[in-house]
């Protein structure tokens, strides 16, 4: 391999590992800062026949940026902002951009970017196209895919293309998966291409929100209230949030602005879009105040954020959690520990009866600490069993395959937004029929002949140590 590969010891030790807890053995590293470098570094390891993986700053929970074999292909340092046109109403930017950093350049310009994964602060552009991530906002305004206008990819060949999204309202030019040529792309974790550049669709920027937490006494009432407000036109959250009681008790000493009730049993926390002025947010928060009464809520404990500040104190409260739980998880490792965290996703109008149903098997086949949080609104709360051994990590294990099974049968999904990654694959095998997966790896071939990009993500790697 030529001089661009950096095989410091030193250096490598820092890029060994994601945040899924994993631990890879990368033989080099590549910090190429433009696409003709990717195009350069993938030529010379499709000669070499020398794995690659792509990652941007391994926010992974999946371990999608761990490498157990082969060379790692950073885009750190690809990482600026190109354009923001606000007559397109379109950024264009490096993958390499931190995703936090990329919405506050647009949010400067007047604009709004919608996606927003808990891990915003800690992820690149390019790392949410390639897992397609979702995040709070994700009830109002969908997925990161619904706002990819045109990538550009080096593929596993070396080859750059383009491609562009297709706009139109109908369309039945080949196969479904391939009619909108980004999508293959995202998603993909790194396993078809390299993203080099990303262009986003961007809205005007919303005139206000306010945010809000409503408790409740029970689990039970907090996700009824949840397909209440679904079902309500007079309500129009941007996201439906669940805290179960667990996660509260995680919150409750780091709240600074806010005290939450010691007999509330969970919490929904929901954001609303309203125009200028305290009285916009004052009419629409009555609505909300109303029904939650008529809902067996806490309502007068409800906690009520119309200030930029209080706003985001709620924000990192539910930002903490996943934060905390990772802290946890590092701790448990040395006894043969970890998180086992869920990333599940079932429809709407099936989300009370499974989240008891997913209840049950944890305490029966766990029974060890867990947390409940997250999208609810979408049907995509998360579970974070606590595996302090080896031995609670197998029943942790057990009880998560065992419900991701029945999420399948609930024309579910097993993965909604984290991606498969590695830690995910057995997960996946339950929701693909053979010949699918094989279609799939069929894919995987035509763009990445050599099979050498991004090895074990997604499918199967001999060098896996999992």
């Amino acid at each position: 391999m030529t001089g661009r590969w950096n095989k410091e010891p030193s250096i490598l030790e820092g890029y060994r590992e994601d945040e899924s807890g994993l631990v890879g053995n990368p033989d080099a590293l590549a910090r190429p800062a433009s696409e003709q470098d990717v195009v350069e570094i993938v030529k010379e390891c499709r000669a070499d026949r020398h794995a690659l993986t792509p990652i941007g700053l391994q926010s992974s929970t999946t371990g999608s940026s761990v490498a157990f074999e082969g060379a790692l292909l950073s885009t750190e340092k690809m990482d600026r902002l190109l354009d923001i046109d606000p007559f397109k109403m379109t950024a264009t930017a490096q993958p390499g951009i931190n995703l936090l950093a990329f919405k506050k350049e647009i949010a400067a310009a007047g604009l709004f970017y919608p996606p927003d994964p808990t891990s915003e602060p800690d992820c690149c552009l390019g790392g949410s196209v390639a897992t397609n991530a979702s995040g709070a906002r994700t009830y109002l305004y969908g997925p990161t895919r619904n706002w990819i206008r045109r990538l550009k990819v080096v593929l596993g060949t070396g080859a750059p293309i383009s491609v562009q999204a297709v706009r139109a309202s109908k369309n039945t030019t080949g196969y479904f998966g391939f009619q909108n040529p980004v999508d293959p792309f995202i998603g993909s974790e790194g396993t078809l291409g390299i993203i080099t550049e990303i262009t986003v669709a961007l809205l005007a920027a919303p005139e206000a929100y306010y945010g809000a937490m409503a408790l409740f006494p029970t689990l039970e009432s907090a996700i009824r209230f949840v397909l209440h407000a679904d079902a309500e036109p007079a309500l129009t959250p941007r996201c439906l949030e669940l805290f179960d009681r667990a996660s509260l008790d995680l919150i409750k000493p780091l709240a600074e602005r806010f005290t939450i009730p010691p007999d509330a049993g969970a919490a929904i926390y929901f954001e609303v879009e309203v125009g200028k002025g305290e009285k916009a947010a004052l009419s629409s928060l009555e609505i909300w105040l109303e029904h939650l009464e008529s809902s067996h809520a806490l309502a007068p404990d409800t906690i009520i954020a119309l200030t930029i500040e209080q706003q985001e104190e709620l924000r990192r409260l539910r930002h903490c959690i996943p934060e905390t739980l990772n802290e946890k998880s590092r701790a448990c490792r040395s006894a043969g520990g970890r998180k086992v965290s869920s990333d599940w996703a079932v429809p709407l109008n099936n989300v009370y009866e499974f989240v008891m149903q997913a209840s049950e098997i944890v305490e029966r086949t766990f029974g060890g600490e867990y947390y409940r949080y997250g999208h609810i609104g979408n049907g995509h709360p998360h579970f974070n069993l606590i595996a302090r051994d080896d031995e609670e990590l197998r029943r942790a294990e057990t009880a998560t395959h065992d419900i991701c099974r029945r999420v399948v049968e609930r024309a579910g999904a097993v993965t909604a937004e984290h991606g498969v990654g590695k830690l995910k694959r057995p997960f996946a095998a339950y929701q693909f029929p053979p010949p699918i997966f094989e279609a799939m790896k069929a894919v995987k071939r035509t763009f990445d002949p050599d099979m050498i990009l991004a090895p074990g993500n997604i499918f199967p790697s001999a060098a896996e140590r999992i």
